[in-house]
């Protein structure tokens, strides 16, 4: 499932660089990647290495939508989005009943759930997770973009530790990864997902899973 996000609640220390390098894994991989085990990402934010449990990121969503936060609904092509808005911009991002039934249906399929949308990519695959940015997505991250808007939205009454969590950590590594690397070249999606260890994020022409 696709939908698009911004950075929080480690902003600052990327806008002041205070991230520390991610750890290493414990096998070899691409050397595009970075790697970051739970506790890289408790480091970035409290229970940060809980970013990719799919039920932390669908209660993430519930947080938003049982908030005041002015929104949007979106509809296309079946699916409900809400895009959140306040004074610096908007945030646009799945409904929490798609991604529930997402997680649903792959607890009973063969292949991993994937619902294409025009917003960011999210796979489920069991207790596994994985977030993908596209192009213009590494583009608005690369660019800072969306910092103010995800910091404005934690502010309001009703969003909790799982929605700024979800948003901060998840785009905060992507972040990382483009400062040191840059844009995926040749149109390729920047992928970050479950490992043994941890996570890890690279430039990948198909999805991890």
């Amino acid at each position: 499932m696709r939908f698009k996000t911004a950075a929080v609640g480690v902003v600052t220390a990327l806008a002041l660089g205070m991230l520390a390098a991610p750890a290493q894994a414990s096998e070899p991989l691409p050397d595009d990647s970075m790697f970051f085990s739970s506790e890289d990402l408790d480091a970035m934010a409290p229970d940060g290495g809980a970013a990719l449990d799919p039920e932390v990121f669908l209660q993430g969503l519930e947080e938003l939508e049982a908030s005041p936060a002015q929104r949007n609904k979106i509809t296309e092509d079946g699916y409900t989005f809400y895009q959140y808005v306040v004074p610096e911009g908007s945030l646009t991002l799945p409904s929490a009943a798609d991604v529930r039934a997402a997680i649903e249906a792959d607890a009973s399929a063969e292949v991993p759930s994937d619902v294409i949308t025009p917003f960011l990519e999210v796979r489920f695959s069991g207790i596994k997770m994985a977030v993908g940015f596209n192009t213009v997505d590494q583009q608005a991250l690369a660019a800072g973009g969306g910092a103010a808007v995800a910091a404005a939205l934690c502010l309001i009454p009703g969003v909790g530790w799982a929605a700024c969590t979800i948003i901060g950590i998840v785009v905060g590594v992507a972040t990382t990864y483009l400062v040191a690397n840059g844009i995926c070249s040749g149109g390729r999606t920047l992928w970050w997902y479950d490992v043994d260890g941890g996570s890890v994020i690279n430039c990948r022409s198909s999805a991890p899973f």
